[in-house]
């Protein structure tokens, strides 16, 4: 029976090419999206699958009660060092515990060979608790000593070539000789411990002990690098390990001014994927991108399965004879749902095939987006994930075909018998309508996103920042001295002039500062760039008060700043000409005199508040050098820059480019979202006219009789045609008043919080609503047009 099922599917496929082109092509496209969303969440939920004990583990993260950064974020990843050892030698809370540290980002040694390494730093348990695997020639205990670092294999590989690392020492920087006591072997687990060595914890006392790295083993203040995991008993109750840590930060922070922090347990099986907090350890997607993509699937499928089913239940009233000719020859209704459901999951097994092709399509386009680089997503396709494509194609299978299956099945053999313009489905049901009304109402959305989001993109590549972008070129100093940097570049024609800089302005990033102009007053915080009296020329910004750095300014002992108007109404300062000559504390501890006043620029990512700037001579943070380019000077005439770069410095790679161009970069993540979007809404387009096509489809079978009748009374084509359209373009009206409000309230709920953005109104929602009416006419027009245009005679003939 099942094979009669089947052959019977498959032969009204073929007969019915139109109608099955449209539904296969419908399902694929649809499918290979969700297919793609499968393959991204089965990406994220495989990270530390390995990890045997994963169910007892628990993360310590931190709440800054003071928060006062200029993105509101007050929960982290990471937590304070001290409290480590606070837990493990005055509470007996934990079966085992594991602290790591972020902050080991050195350059290494070894013979010949320099190289940059990062990695982290971690307690001796870390193999013991995470279950990474090590060569057989590792020690047994490879972070139990100072001054023990662990490779991975593939950088030991790289580096040692065919030597025998286990013993040998590397040479880090400033820090001194580092033994390898492990090997990591390579390996297809994904984790959030992201690095490429591991370096004994016992080693930061020793070097804190003798000034190479800052203390961090006992500041209760800064929870920004270090990470705590515990591993408790099967039995242990979490709330008293949440009180213990209440205790503590009640203990710890009661006389601390400038901080207060407090902790909280997270599962171990809760931080891939997770919340989105601040400084996480590792790159991965937050739960509520995860729970979004599964939405848009969602969305996606059930759109194409409606679709499916409106064009099934048009093509049921030409296979009403059939139905009734099976009825009266003694089939049931439960065979008559068999055979349309095996139709649907024919149907629906083809258009996977297909769908698996369009997969691998745009499978390398997706990897190669910025924004999936970045978060080190690498799709990848198995046994497992075919089968849950399969899983999931026969859902779609039922999903689309059960509906039309069971009216289908319902029909009266007397009266299908009698002629098909007497059965009309669905005339006094208006799920069919409210659904199409809501697809196209999505559609709506999603272009007007698109025009939303291209208008922003536009505006922040091109936008007028406030400095000379199209003349500056930078080049990242990689722990190189500015003044041999500054003595080759200087030589060549092209370079006007050259100043040394902590950071890029434009794409986010900066240093702060807490700073207040009298003792008594509240301290505010300011970002900073640290700068020399170079800069201000070479990057063109406008300095309308007082004077610049002096040319040979103290290196030691920082004295004057340079800050911009914002800051002059911040903190009360008067005018540009009042505030020259008056001085400011930053950090308590460091006296400034204001210098000189510029003009407002975008120094932060113009999506951030631009809340006030100061300029400081700090040589010891410069980053970049930052070089005037003569004008015309173009790309082949940087090449010279690139290919002189190994006379600074032969092991690191040259890094260096126009200012324009790396603005450009950095916003280009934007173009990922505006493709993806865009996909979506091609793909919701598509589905929701190929759903008009059903739907019209439908009434001109149902309507076919009247409309010959119409005709022999003289009626003209464009009198039929408004006819049938009139009910679509009142559905249009109608998705066009959901969705217009919705539009743009959706939009700007996240363009608002963008400091700096285009306009948005309703002229770009009307634009888009447009589009989608039009496109949907031109579905509507191909039907009705036919209907118009067909003799009477072939439609009355049996009358």
């Amino acid at each position: 029976m099942i094979k009669n099922y089947l052959l019977t599917a498959f032969r009204n496929i073929i007969r019915h090419k139109g109608f099955s082109f449209i539904n296969i092509l419908g399902l694929a496209l649809s499918m290979s999206i969700c297919m793609l969303i499968i393959i991204v969440v089965i990406d994220q939920y495989k990270y530390d699958n390995f990890i045997t004990k994963k169910d007892r583990i628990y993360r310590i993260e931190s709440i800054n009660n003071e928060n006062k950064s200029s993105i509101n974020i007050s929960k982290y990843a990471s937590t304070t060092y001290p409290l480590y050892h606070e837990l493990i030698d005055n509470y007996a809370i934990t079966e085992d515990a594991v602290v790591v540290n972020n902050r080991f980002n050195r350059d290494v040694f070894y013979n010949e060979d320099k190289f940059p390494i990062h990695g982290f730093y971690a307690s001796e348990s870390f193999f013991n608790m995470f279950d990474f695997e090590l060569t057989g020639e590792s020690f047994s205990n490879p972070l139990k000593e100072p001054f023990s670092i662990v490779l991975k294999e593939d950088i030991a590989k790289k580096h040692f070539k065919n030597e025998d690392p286990i013993g040998k020492f590397l040479q880090v920087d400033t820090l001194g000789n580092f033994k390898v006591t492990g090997i990591i072997p390579k390996s297809k687990n994904k984790s959030q411990f992201q690095f490429e060595c591991l370096v004994s914890a016992s080693s930061i006392p020793v070097l804190e002990s003798s000034n190479k790295i800052s203390k961090i083993t006992d500041n209760w203040e800064k929870f920004y690098s270090s990470y705590i995991y515990i591993l408790v008993n099967k039995n242990t109750n979490p709330e008293k390990i949440t009180s213990i840590l209440d205790k503590i930060s009640i203990e710890k922070y009661k006389d601390l001014d400038e901080s207060n922090v407090s902790f909280y347990l997270k599962p171990f099986n809760d931080i891939v994927p997770g919340d989105f907090i601040g400084n996480e350890i590792g790159v991965f997607l937050p739960k509520i991108f995860i729970i979004f993509l599964g939405g848009l699937s969602l969305i996606i499928i059930v759109s194409a399965a409606f679709n499916y089913t409106s064009l099934s239940m048009a093509r049921s009233l030409l296979r009403a004879k059939e139905v009734g000719v099976r009825k009266t020859l003694g089939a049931n209704r439960k065979q008559i749902v068999f055979q349309f459901l095996s139709e649907a999951f024919v149907v629906a097994i083809i258009a996977l095939l297909f769908a698996i092709l369009i997969l691998q399509l745009i499978l390398p386009g997706f990897s190669g987006m910025k924004m999936m680089s970045m978060l080190e997503i690498q799709p990848e396709q198995d046994f497992m994930v075919y089968f849950w494509f399969f899983v999931f194609a026969l859902l779609t299978g039922f999903l689309s075909g059960i509906l039309p299956s069971i009216y289908i099945s319902a029909f009266n053999p007397i009266k299908v018998l009698k002629g098909v313009t007497n059965v009309k489905l669905l005339s006094k049901i208006t799920l069919r309508k409210i659904l199409l009304v809501t697809q196209f109402a999505f559609s709506m959305i999603f272009i007007v996103s698109i025009i939303a989001i291209y208008s922003q993109m536009n505006y922040m590549i091109n936008a007028k920042m406030g400095f000379d972008r199209d003349f500056v070129f930078n080049i990242w100093l990689q722990d190189n001295n500015l003044g041999i940097v500054k003595d080759y570049y200087k030589q060549f024609p092209e370079v006007e002039k050259i100043s040394g800089a902590s950071h890029i302005p434009g794409i986010g990033n900066f240093r702060t500062a807490m700073v207040r102009v009298d003792s008594e007053d509240e301290k505010m915080e300011v970002d900073y760039f640290a700068v020399d009296h170079h800069y201000i020329n070479v990057m063109g910004l406008e300095l309308i008060k007082g004077s610049n750095f002096p040319e040979k300014s103290n290196t030691e002992n920082e004295s004057f700043v340079i800050v911009d108007k914002r800051m002059l109404n911040r903190f009360n300062l008067g005018t540009p000409t009042e505030a020259i000559g008056k001085s400011i504390i930053i950090d308590d501890s460091t006296l400034l005199e204001i210098v000189g006043i510029i003009e407002d620029y975008h120094y932060a990512a113009l999506f951030l508040p631009q809340r006030s700037l100061m300029l400081r001579y700090k040589p010891d943070e410069f980053k970049l050098a930052v070089l005037r380019m003569a004008a015309g000077s173009n790309p082949e005439s940087i090449k010279k820059f690139k290919d002189g770069w190994e006379k600074i410095d032969k092991y690191k790679e040259y890094n260096g480019g126009f200012l324009d161009t790396q603005i450009k970069e950095y916003y280009a993540y934007f173009e990922d979202i505006l493709y993806t979007v865009g996909f979506a809404s091609l793909l919701a387009i598509v589905i929701a006219c190929l759903g008009l096509l059903g739907m019209a489809t439908y009434s001109t079978q149902t309507r076919i009789k009247e409309i010959g009748i119409r005709k022999v009374y003289g009626a003209e084509p464009k009198s039929i045609i408004y006819l049938i359209s009139k009910t679509y373009l009142k559905l249009f009206i109608i998705a066009a008043l959901v969705a217009a409000p919705l539009a743009y309230m959706i939009n700007n709920m996240w363009i608002q919080y963008i400091a700096g953005h285009a306009p948005f109104g309703f002229g770009m929602v009307f634009i888009g609503i447009t589009l989608i009416a039009s496109f949907g006419m031109l579905t509507i027009a191909s039907q009705t047009l036919k209907a118009a245009n067909t003799n009477p005679s072939q439609t009355l003939r049996y009358e």
